[in-house]
């Protein structure tokens, strides 16, 4: 699944939860953090093993150009992440999504500084499906799924975990550029937003960087290119995908008729995918006709790309300089106004509509 998520630790607030649900899922995330923590090794000490492998000592550096790019090209903010190196095998964190199973709402997690947010992350996969389980009880959808990646925001330095070492170099800029996004501009409770923001940044700042470091025409911009172009045409899918299942939500039958007829839906949904499969340029979604549909697993792929169009035209109005797409968003969060109804009406204001499918 081609998907990132930034997270924030929140290990020190312990005493600002209520709950001893909130209190357990808060220190063992404050544990396996200070356990990654301790057990990072700065870069530098890296280097100076004469046994690392060469292409390894490639990427170490690699991921250096790409963060000195993103804060001296694109704006995004300076930190000391990536300047450890912690030894993991991917996934690093098992994410869990749930959602009503009668119509296209996610629950929902409330925490200090964050705010609301619509996924819970877990170290250990053995959680993450105890939490699922829990949701299902509840009458939930679910969905689980790993990343390779998370952000603590700016309030930790986050690590280069060994398995970014065996990435190819399109990706991993792109993966560096989206979580340096969540460390320069969040907008608390947008989750959704946030992720499609950084989803943008981290397609086009990787572009923009592979150029400047390999060519115009070189076969990693090539690649870079079309992983960008298979996000947008797979976020016009999901896009219609979660329309057509918001119109069958929103007819007038009982919930039971609704979860009864629902699978035809997700049948269909399968079907057009296959037919949209054809076009795709790359890898990146390969993995996705596998999947047993539910709203949950539609919700957590539309998170990263929801009208990313949106970001597109943005992009092309400020003149296809990624540096001002991250002052604009910078503006956003200072002004303390929504982020996509603030973008939604400056895009308005120029006489650009872009169709925003409602749930049911």
């Amino acid at each position: 699944m081609k998907v990132r998520i930034s997270f924030l630790l929140l290990g020190l607030l312990l005493i600002s939860l209520t709950g001893c649900g909130k209190i357990l899922y808060i220190s063992k995330l404050g544990w396996h953090q200070g356990f990654i923590a301790f057990h990072s090794v700065p870069v530098q000490q890296v280097l100076e093993n004469e046994e690392l492998d060469e292409a390894a000592r490639e990427k170490i550096f690699f991921i250096q150009e790409v963060k000195d790019f993103g804060e001296r090209r694109l704006g995004l903010k300076g930190t000391n992440s990536y300047s450890k190196l912690f030894q993991a095998e991917s996934p690093i964190l098992h994410v869990v999504t749930a959602s009503e199973k009668d119509r296209l709402r996610l629950h929902v997690w409330k925490f200090p500084i964050v705010g609301r947010v619509t996924y819970k992350g877990f170290f250990t996969r053995e959680d993450a499906l105890k939490e699922k389980k829990s949701l299902e009880e509840m009458g939930y959808d679910t969905f689980v799924h790993g990343v390779s990646a998370y952000s603590t925001l700016g309030w930790l330095k986050d690590p280069i975990f060994s398995s970014f070492l065996d990435w190819k170099e399109e990706a991993l800029a792109n993966l560096i550029l989206h979580e340096m996004t969540h460390g320069t501009v969040y907008f608390k409770g947008e989750t959704e937003f946030n992720e499609q923001m950084a989803t943008f940044i981290g397609n086009r700042g990787a572009i923009e960087f592979l150029a400047e470091k390999y060519g115009p025409e070189s076969k990693e911009v090539v690649e870079a290119i079309r992983n960008q172009e298979d996000d947008l045409l797979f976020s016009e899918w999901i896009d219609q995908a979660c329309q057509r299942l918001s119109s069958y939500y929103g007819k007038e039958i009982s919930r039971e008729g609704k979860l009864g007829g629902r699978e035809e839906v997700f049948r269909i949904l399968k079907e057009e995918f296959r037919e949209t499969r054809a076009r795709f340029k790359t890898e990146s979604y390969r993995g996705f006709e596998k999947i047993d549909l539910n709203n949950a697993v539609l919700l957590a792929y539309r998170r990263y790309l929801h009208r990313l169009q949106r970001f597109e035209i943005l992009y092309g109005q400020l003149g296809r300089d990624v540096s001002k797409v991250v002052e604009y968003f910078k503006t956003i969060q200072a002004s303390g106004d929504k982020p996509s109804s603030y973008l939604d009406r400056w895009l308005k204001e120029r006489g650009i509509t872009v169709p925003n499918p409602k749930d049911n």
